[in-house]
């Protein structure tokens, strides 16, 4: 998951973590990093490396943008779709206009700080 600087920045401020614990840069862009042991997200509390595992995401409330509108992610069109690689997709709704330009907007906020 990228996310921006600023999203970094609160997330270390809030977890005591050093950005570098964290994230990764690819192709010039923060990511969050996955546990190596369950493949998921750093910051998901969860002790298996299955997808219908139980988890919780330790930093919710200060959770970057690109969590808080995932499973839409863009196309090659720019279009807002349901990720396929998102095993649960089918309990959320097909994305919207406002959904793309949120995550056009995103995006480059990303490719300025990239």
């Amino acid at each position: 998951m990228p996310l921006t600087r600023a999203e970094a920045s609160l997330l270390s401020r809030r977890t005591g973590m050093s950005v570098e614990e964290f994230t990764w840069k690819n192709n010039g862009i923060l990511t969050l990093l996955n546990n190596e042991e369950t493949r998921a997200c750093v910051f998901l509390l969860t002790s298996s490396s299955d997808v219908n595992a139980e988890g919780m995401c330790s930093v919710y409330e200060v959770r970057p943008k690109g969590c808080q509108i995932y499973p839409k992610v863009l196309n090659e069109n720019d279009e807002a779709i349901l990720d396929e690689g998102c095993p649960h997709k089918a309990m959320f709704p097909e994305p919207t206009e406002e959904d793309s330009i949120v995550l056009l907007n995103l995006e480059e906020r990303l490719m300025q700080e990239g």
